[in-house]
């Protein structure tokens, strides 16, 4: 066998490929581009697991409410987009007077997630770069729309952008929700409890 594929069991949006030593780089490549159209295709997750499974990768981690996005309402995910969340409680990677987060849902992607103004979330937010500060429209790549920056934005003071697009462990607090993200809440309280000490 020159390579295996290895289905992820915790989310079913990741492949990964383990090549032995001696497949050449051909070989390896030929099993990328096979895998790109269906690895790039689709975002098929399931409903998030145990906050226990993402917070240890994720940049930052806590409650807020969305209080702005620039989603056009398409419903295409074929757009360039910001989420902007009012921090409600934190529980990894933000200061404790962090009040605003931005969120890029992942824009341009099958991965789209959508956020409604007014809604709560549990936030796992990844990675985390600033904008460009030579701009006043944000990036875009291919058939991606671009927008203008947001008002809400201050290009002399430019945010830090974490991305939460579906799979990344986000998930809405709702009435019908909140029995079942109370207990994963307690344990990110205990997390924190445990950072902070560190």
């Amino acid at each position: 066998m020159i390579w295996r594929f290895i289905a992820n069991p915790d989310n079913n949006s990741t492949l990964l490929l383990d090549f032995p030593r001696h497949a050449n780089r051909i070989s390896q490549r030929f099993a990328v581009a096979l895998c790109l159209p269906v690895a790039v295709v689709a975002c098929e997750c399931g409903p998030p697991g145990h906050a226990s499974k993402y917070v240890k990768y994720a940049s930052v981690v806590f409650v807020g409410k969305v209080v702005y996005t620039n989603d056009d309402g398409s419903g295409q995910f074929t757009q360039r987009t910001l989420v902007h969340f009012e921090v409600e409680e934190a529980y990894k990677g933000l200061a404790s007077g962090v009040r605003d987060v931005w969120i890029d849902p992942g824009s341009c992607t099958s991965c789209y997630a959508g956020y409604q103004v007014g809604q709560r979330y549990l936030v796992f937010g990844y990675g985390g770069g600033q904008l460009p500060r030579d701009t006043a429209a944000m990036s875009t790549s291919g058939s991606c729309k671009s927008k203008p920056l947001p008002h809400e934005i201050d290009p002399d003071h430019l945010p830090i952008v974490y991305g939460a697009p579906e799979c990344s462990g986000t998930r809405e607090i709702t009435p019908e929700t909140e029995h079942s993200v109370t207990p994963e809440l307690r344990y990110l309280r205990k997390l924190r409890v445990r950072l902070e000490r560190n």
